[in-house]
């Protein structure tokens, strides 16, 4: 499937989910901006949300916003829209030239989304205080366990669950729902994304980082990209 001569090694990464707007595209766009900017890696982000594009016209209006001297100058990862049937040309093109690439799915993740999993190394999933979102959630991660974790000629090498719009005032029931998970075996985050109006307006940009000195800390947006950036290092 991949080249076998790499200069780099590429991993292929997703925050990816059954449901729409659980968050993924954001969750996303936020990793490969500060992997790009912050940890100084290099990143493509594929947006395979045919034919929608969300993520490559979010760089287009991102683009806009600078002047023509800045758009000249700027440094930023490439972004590319695809369709499944594209998808393992565009990755041969990247493999082995960058650090990471990254898959933005659709919210529904139909058979023919499935066939993009088969490129997916790391898989992180979304999701929050809802009982249909965790049941959806818990389905959805144990097809993924089932269907490929286990399969003997397996590309996945994890599945990482994580709380999205994580609500400080509800810490009990968030708890409660964690305990369960450990219970179950299911490997959920010990980092969560926090339920911020300013990820979405602010932070779920294509060309520049959470501002140095925001979002540190325990609990914060940094601290769940580093645990991220270890768990792609075990």
């Amino acid at each position: 499937m991949m080249p076998k001569t790499n200069t780099m090694k590429t991993t292929i990464i997703s925050c990816a989910s059954e449901k729409g707007g659980s968050g993924k595209t954001t969750i996303n766009i936020i990793l490969a901006t500060n992997l790009f900017f912050k940890h100084a890696k290099k990143v493509v982000l594929i947006d395979l949300d045919n034919p929608q594009y969300s993520v490559y016209k979010k760089r287009q209006r991102d683009l806009k916003e600078l002047s023509e001297a800045e758009q000249q100058t700027a440094k930023f990862y490439p972004i590319e829209k695809s369709t499944v049937k594209e998808l393992d040309s565009i990755i041969k093109t990247y493999y082995g030239t960058v650090d990471f690439i990254i898959l933005d799915f659709p919210g529904n993740l139909n058979e023919e989304m499935v066939k993009g999993l088969l490129y997916v190394e790391h898989i992180f999933i979304p999701f929050f205080l809802d009982e249909l979102e965790i049941n959806s959630t818990v389905i959805f991660y144990k097809t993924l366990k089932n269907n490929f974790l286990e399969n003997d000629g397996r590309v996945l090498r994890g599945v990482n669950l994580f709380f999205n719009r994580y609500e400080k005032i509800k810490v009990n029931k968030f708890a409660a729902i964690r305990r369960g998970f450990k219970k179950s075996g299911m490997p959920l985050m010990q980092s969560v994304v926090m339920d911020r109006t300013i990820y979405r307006e602010k932070y779920r940009n294509t060309l520049q980082p959470i501002p140095e000195s925001r979002e540190n800390g325990e609990m914060e947006l940094n601290e769940f990209i580093n645990e991220v950036i270890e768990i792609l290092n075990d």
